[in-house]
């Protein structure tokens, strides 16, 4: 059954429409979301994302996701700013190994439109491999009747066990801050304010035929992803809820995540000095549609930040079982008193 699941798995990854890969922290991978949001939070935020799989099915998969960002403003008004960031996302899947390597170059731009509003428009432009380990295949051709025989022909043709091609992604988005409206005046937390942060990235704009075979039947095609997240402070708390979701489409799929987090002030960092940081806990689910339930959790001290998930699969594929998810985030100047000026 394990070969059985496997074959399919790889011939679905082959000659079907291609599908982009994707980490259930996905708040925590910006620059995957929407080229818009490149340079949106901070004056720098590095991120690491690392997925590992299905671990009890098959060789697991493991997704690993890097991203930098950098905003640039000539003023401290913050009337109009720059944002530029690189990412690099690698994925590892099966006794194959069926890759997928991407690195992005990107850039945004941000325009204050109004008190706390922020709209941003940004495109990213870098390549793409696809790639298989033809080593540890075996096919129906190969057995004998008694048992496999790998110097037997395969009568398979495989071209080329990898290809790369061009990829250029753009979005736009819009951001606004209402700013402390009496609401915990004297905390210094940062998530005092009513925000939002929508729009909607493109990916994949220039289409891309492939094959490992050498017949061009196969599509990369247009992904777009719709997406929210908000942030609502409750009134003489040190409680925040964080509702966030994103929809995509791409080829004959579509994908939908929804949920929430719910964050607690347990340190307020110190106003003036800076010596004491901030923490925060965030815990909360997220589910997406027809695959998992997604059990999530974020640790926040001063510029720091860590997020651990587990996907619960609900489709009976992995009987339950998912993926631990697990990614950290540097953010300077830190979230903790970072309010007013739409960037979050």
């Amino acid at each position: 059954m394990k070969r059985i699941f496997i074959s399919i798995l790889v011939l679905t990854s082959i000659v079907s429409y291609s599908q982009d890969n994707h980490f259930s922290q996905f708040n925590l991978t910006p620059l995957n979301m929407d080229a818009s949001n490149t340079g949106k939070d901070g004056d720098w935020r590095a991120i690491i994302n690392y997925k590992d799989q299905w671990r009890s099915i098959t060789n697991p998969f493991k997704t690993f996701g890097l991203s930098i960002e950098r905003s640039y403003s000539k003023t401290n008004k913050l009337d109009h700013f720059w944002g530029f960031g690189l990412a690099v996302f690698n994925d590892k899947a099966g006794d194959l190994n069926l890759g997928t390597f991407e690195m992005d170059l990107s850039a945004a731009y941000h325009v204050k439109i109004a008190k706390d509003q922020y709209l941003s428009s940004g495109v990213q432009v870098g390549f793409g491999q696809r790639s298989i380990d033809m080593t540890n295949a075996q096919y129906d051709n190969q057995y004998d009747g008694t048992g496999f025989d790998p110097t037997m022909a395969s009568n398979e043709n495989i071209v080329s066990e990898s290809y790369t091609y061009p990829d250029i992604s753009a979005g736009v988005s819009y951001s606004m801050g209402m700013g402390n409206r009496g609401v915990n005046v004297r905390s210094n937390n940062g998530f005092d304010n009513y925000m939002i942060n929508t729009g909607v990235g493109l990916h994949h704009i220039v289409p891309v035929e492939f094959s490992f075979n050498g017949v061009k039947e196969d599509k990369l095609g247009l992904r777009m992803v719709y997406h929210a997240w908000g942030n609502i402070p409750l009134i003489s708390t040190k409680l925040a809820i964080q509702p966030s979701g994103f929809f995509s489409l791409q080829n004959k799929a579509n994908e939908l995540n929804m949920g929430a987090m719910f964050r607690y002030n347990l340190v307020e960092q110190s106003k003036y000095t800076g010596w004491v940081k901030g923490v925060a806990v965030s815990v909360g689910g997220f589910y997406r549609n027809k695959d998992s339930f997604i059990a999530s959790s974020f640790v926040e001290i001063g510029s720091w930040g860590l997020g651990v998930s587990y996907d619960v699969n609900t489709s009976g594929l992995a009987g339950g079982r998912g993926g631990l998810e697990v990614a950290l985030r540097f953010q300077t100047p830190n979230p903790f008193g970072y309010r007013g000026t739409g960037r979050f």
